[in-house]
């Protein structure tokens, strides 16, 4: 069992975001690290380095050959996401609100509210990143 659960992770396809120019330093991950579980978004930046994670329940990405798109809301409305990269371009809008949040998943870690990107951040390098055959 725990070999068909790494040999998951090591298919897992992932949507990795590093910020450039105003956005140096923070990173973001969209993954799904186990097939039939809920994506994630990850972040982590210059001052916060362990990684911040949120789960996506429902969240249906859809991920092509260097392109990316999700829209996100969850039901209360605590976690918005919404992805766009392709070629030469990369739009990231993050909303997470602990306050609404913390309802639902007690154990949510309150420094998720870094996270927010206050509005859409276009100062990304983005890429899809695909397990070799």
């Amino acid at each position: 069992m725990a070999a068909v659960m790494m040999l998951g992770l090591a298919l897992a396809v992932q949507v990795v975001c590093t910020g450039t120019g105003p956005a140096a330093g923070r990173e973001f991950v969209l993954d799904q690290p186990i097939a039939d579980r809920p994506w994630r978004l990850s972040y982590r930046d210059r001052e916060h380095p362990q990684w911040l994670r949120v789960t996506l329940d429902g969240a249906a990405p859809a991920i092509g050959d260097g392109t990316a798109t999700l829209k996100f809301r969850n039901a209360n409305g605590g976690r918005q996401i919404d992805l766009d990269i392709a070629p030469g371009r990369a739009r990231l809008d993050v909303y997470i609100d602990y306050g609404l949040d913390v309802n639902i998943e007690p154990d949510l870690d309150p420094d998720v509210d870094r996270m927010n990107t206050d509005g859409p951040l276009t100062t990304l390098q983005c890429r899809v990143e695909r397990p070799n055959p």
